[in-house]
């Protein structure tokens, strides 16, 4: 599914991967437009989800929207910087999200801890690449 321009939200094999355009700014309009896509795909079920953030940009209301615990049992965030992972860190340790979120710099890693049952799933905000 197309978010505004701005992305891309598919699910497949029990993960939803959600892929914002390199360097996309998200406004408020944008982030309500990913959480209904989402939640028209994950039909009121928690499934994990692979957020692809290189460059990207949120505003402060965008910020205090997603990610949406109701939709989400874990996430792994995929940067490709070291400007990405101090801004979704950053970020991050502002948020409350309710589960366990993890910054990748490797799709295959991301996904490995994704497909991990969830007692092995390890800590909130915990960085690995």
């Amino acid at each position: 599914m197309e978010i505004k321009g701005k992305g891309t939200v598919e699910l497949s094999d029990g993960v939803l991967h959600l892929r914002w355009n390199p360097g996309v700014y998200i406004g408020i309009d944008v982030a309500k437009a990913a959480l209904e896509a989402i939640s028209t795909l994950t039909r009121g079920a928690r499934l994990r989800m692979l957020v692809e953030i290189q460059g990207v940009t949120h505003s402060a209301a965008a910020r205090k929207l997603f990610p949406d615990a109701s939709s989400i049992s874990r996430m792994a965030l995929l940067g490709t910087s070291p400007v990405d992972r101090v801004i979704a860190m950053f970020r991050l340790s502002l948020i409350s999200a309710g589960f366990p979120i993890r910054y990748f710099t490797s799709a295959d890693k991301a996904r490995d801890w994704l497909l991990k049952p969830s007692d092995e799933a390890g800590t909130l905000l915990g960085g690995t690449r």
